[in-house]
């Protein structure tokens, strides 16, 4: 079981690389989409004061109880524990 949720759940790397790689690239372009209907962020121009919170991506694949693929989600998570104000 842990080795079969270690594949379901790849790093950024180990999913633009692997056989599912259009599958999880189409999750990511979704997840960015969503958040950026929601306003979540806005994009400014960098300066040296400021406070850049590191991110990463997490990757699921789904499966349906017999093992069968149902879909893949992609998730951009901000590091908030590195978020001054």
């Amino acid at each position: 079981k842990s080795e079969a949720s270690k594949e379901d759940n790849p790093s950024w790397k180990q999913a633009m690389s692997g056989p599912f790689k259009e599958e999880y690239w189409q999750a990511a372009v979704k997840e960015i989409e969503t958040l950026e209907s929601m306003d979540a962020w806005e994009v400014v121009d960098r300066t040296d004061d400021m406070n850049v919170i590191p991110s990463i991506w997490a990757f699921k694949l789904k499966r349906f109880p017999d093992g069968m693929v149902k879909k893949f989600k992609a998730r951009f998570c901000a590091r908030g524990d590195k978020q001054l104000e």
